[in-house]
């Protein structure tokens, strides 16, 4: 149950475009309904509870899963705890149901009235790709194609719990393209402080994006299993809150995959998602991946809490930068050319 409010706030118009991940697919089963917080808005997410009860739909569309605003027309009562029978789910404060297009069908306390058409829930489009469920609060201004390697022939895929980060969206980000914190804040890992130098490296843009050429970093652990390698890097910013990174150890061991997306709670409040494929021959096992990713975003977390200001900063005389800072650099003036103004601020505030 998410705490009571009396006010309704329309998403930002900048993330209106966007995909936003919600939850895991495997965080609601058929049949179930839980409540998510994304950019300002609470969300209900349900699967109808038969297969019978979904319509035909193109095959990149979800048609078991369902996103709408967590909030019943009637008396504003949370749709998360109600009840989904079918394809239908029922408010828990009066048992008004709805069908999968949102409409009310049923109002137990005057059963012969037919409902206004007033009567509907708030729904947004939803898909289901990469283990995931995602929604777009808007008109959608992309298609959802962040992750190509997902579909890597033989790999592992492995979806990490969301990590709640008490920062902007946008600092989330910067943090995964930086690579001069790891001999810091992982070390042992994927950094020493005896190999701290940061080797140059580019950065081109890309259609929509940014991607980086020859960029290496030794690292004593970076990939699963294997220990004390040069790791070959390649980073893509995909959109305002999607990055992903592809890294290979220097004789081509192993091929890690990930995919990180900032979903914002709010402006300085995020849910950090990741999703990870891995191709090698080692026995290592899916818990081991995850253990071990787990435990790079827990180190970054509370790092990324204590930087001020919370919003980046665009203003590149807001803070000072390296040779070794150039992708965030790039990032900051990607955001900054596409007028991005969610999680971030023109000046160091």
């Amino acid at each position: 149950m998410h705490a009571a409010d009396d006010t309704h706030s329309a998403p930002d118009t900048a993330l209106l475009g966007e995909w936003l991940p919600v939850c895991n697919s495997a965080d609601v089963a058929a049949g179930q309904s839980r409540g998510f917080l994304v950019a300002g808005e609470w969300l209900v997410v349900w699967r109808s509870a038969s297969e019978d009860d979904v319509p035909a739909a193109p095959p990149d569309i979800s048609t078991d899963v369902h996103v709408w605003r967590d909030r019943c027309p009637h008396r504003g009562a949370q749709l998360s705890l109600g009840t989904v029978t079918g394809g239908m789910i029922a408010c828990p404060y009066h048992g008004w149901r709805y069908d999968v297009d949102g409409e009310c069908i049923h109002i137990p306390a005057n059963p012969s009235l037919r409902p206004a058409k007033r009567a509907c829930a708030r729904t947004y489009r939803v898909k289901e790709k990469y283990g995931v469920v995602w929604t777009c609060l808007g008109e959608p201004s992309h298609p959802l194609d962040f992750f190509p390697e997902y579909d890597t022939p033989g790999a592992r895929r492995v979806n990490l719990a969301a990590q709640t980060v008490r920062s902007s969206a946008p600092r989330v980000v910067e943090n995964f393209l930086d690579m001069a914190h790891f001999p810091f804040v992982h070390t042992g890992i994927l950094g020493d402080t005896s190999h701290a130098e940061v080797q140059d490296y580019e950065v081109i843009e890309t259609e929509g994006g940014l991607e980086t050429r020859r960029c290496r970093f030794w690292q004593p652990a970076g990939l699963p299993g294997q220990e004390g390698v040069d790791i070959e890097y390649v980073y893509r910013v995909k959109r305002p809150l999607v990055a992903s990174l592809s890294k290979v150890a220097q004789h081509g061991e192993g091929a890690l995959h990930l995919l990180l997306v900032a979903s914002p709670v709010s402006e300085t409040e995020t849910r950090a998602w990741m999703v990870s494929v891995f191709k090698d021959e080692s026995a290592h096992s899916d818990q081991a991946l995850y253990d071990f990713n787990m435990q790079i975003l827990m180190q970054d977390t509370p790092i990324v809490e204590s930087q001020w200001p919370k919003r980046l900063p665009l203003d590149p005389q807001a803070e000072l930068h390296q040779v070794c800072d150039r992708l965030s650099v790039g990032y900051r003036g990607y955001l900054r050319e596409r007028g991005w103004g969610y999680g971030t601020e023109l000046s160091g505030g």
